[in-house]
């Protein structure tokens, strides 16, 4: 299996954290109707995002790393 790049990790965070801003929004627009269900996943939405945004920012600091050239 081929292991995700810098582009492909950026992508999936930032798909993540709009996925969670959506649901937010969504969430609003309904009055809070399904608030025990929404909040849950986009909080695990946000902190997905947030996993995958540290993960492609150890990606790019290991590739630029010119300490060991």
């Amino acid at each position: 299996m081929k292991s995700w790049s810098f582009t492909t990790y950026t992508v999936a965070a930032f798909a993540c954290s709009g996925f969670a801003v959506a649901l937010l929004i969504f969430n609003a627009a309904t009055g809070n109707a399904m608030f025990t269900t929404l909040l849950p996943v986009a909080i695990g939405a946000l902190v997905l995002g947030g996993i995958l945004s540290v993960r492609a920012r150890v990606l790019r600091y290991r590739s630029r790393d010119i300490t060991k050239h």
